[in-house]
């Protein structure tokens, strides 16, 4: 009886050990196909739609006929250039701070946006990416909350840290700084490099919150004295929105290595220009430039010698 029972006992003991392991297999099985169905369904056309994130979205979602129509409508106000448009904005338009707006294509995946502005920015700005190779200078400031997205440049830093604190202005840069390759303002001039076309948009709007903010600040904007830009060559006015000197066909005065404008101002910081192309550099920008790499940034000759000359002139 005794056996009986122990056998008895065995033979449950089997049933349960081959039930669990059924379970066991089953239970695998059904992971294993759970986990192909889910790697199906994981494909690049099951993914949120993120057009706004990728450059080639971009360029076929926008472009600079669908910026255009989005400043102005009225067409008489556009004159059509090669790679772009230049706008000419009417009194009473929305974006009347500005007099003309030009949208141009800088190479595939950028738009160039210059603008004369109808009112004086007192101190210029100088806003570049974080990840810009450009880095401190003895005009650079901080700006709690966008350090992490850009570099900051001006002769007023005060000034412009309390502009800023508008919490609008600091959304508006935040939410576009993927596609803010480079914004400047001086004077009646405004100049900047965008990855994104519905981010010109933004910028233009940050140019007018930032006037808002001035004339909090100052009051009226337009009796500041402004130094004009002229051409180092035939010392003409330039035209602010051209890149060619109306009257001699000179190129714009910039810096080949901080791409700003160089003013007559400027030549009290020692201009200089480049023995290989004639270029014109800032010189303690262009020493700099030279410590790091002995070739011209715009030629690529090797300027190792004149370096010499530079540091001791």
């Amino acid at each position: 009886l005794i056996i009986g029972a122990i056998i008895a006992m065995i033979f449950v003991l089997v049933l349960n050990v081959k039930y669990a392991r059924k379970k066991e297999y089953a239970r695998k099985k059904e992971y294993a196909k759970s986990i192909k169905t889910r790697s199906r369904r994981i494909t690049p056309s099951s993914f949120p739609n993120k057009a706004n994130s990728t450059p080639r979205n971009i360029r076929k979602t926008r472009n600079l006929e669908w910026l255009k129509n989005e400043i102005i409508e009225n067409e008489e106000n556009v004159l059509r250039l090669s790679k772009g448009y230049q706008i000419n904005i009417p009194r009473g338009h929305s974006y009347d701070l500005f007099s003309a707006i030009k949208v141009t294509r800088e190479g595939k995946r950028s738009i160039k946006v210059v603008a004369s502005l109808t009112k004086v920015i007192p101190s210029y700005l100088d806003i570049r990416p974080s990840s810009s190779y450009y880095g401190i200078t003895r005009d650079t400031f901080s700006v709690f909350d966008l350090n992490r997205y850009f570099k900051f440049y001006s002769t007023a830093p005060d000034m412009w840290r309390e502009i800023f604190a508008n919490s609008h202005i600091k959304d508006l840069l935040q939410h576009n700084a993927s596609y803010i390759q480079h914004y400047y303002l001086r004077g009646e001039y405004m100049e900047a490099l965008i990855s994104y076309d519905q981010a010109v948009i933004a910028i233009l709007s940050v140019t007018q919150l930032i006037h808002e903010e001035l004339k909090q600040l100052f009051g009226v904007l337009d009796s500041y004295e402004i130094e004009k830009l002229i051409c180092y060559n035939c010392k003409d006015p330039f035209d602010p929105l051209e890149e060619e000197c109306d009257k001699c066909g000179s190129s714009r005065p910039r810096c080949i290595v901080c791409l700003l404008d160089l003013y007559p101002s400027d030549l009290k910081r020692d201009v200089v220009t480049t023995p290989c192309c004639g270029v014109y550099a800032h010189k303690d920008h262009i020493v700099t430039w030279l410590k790091q790499n002995p070739q011209c940034p715009n030629c690529h000759k090797n300027l190792s010698h004149w370096l010499g000359q530079l540091q001791i002139s």
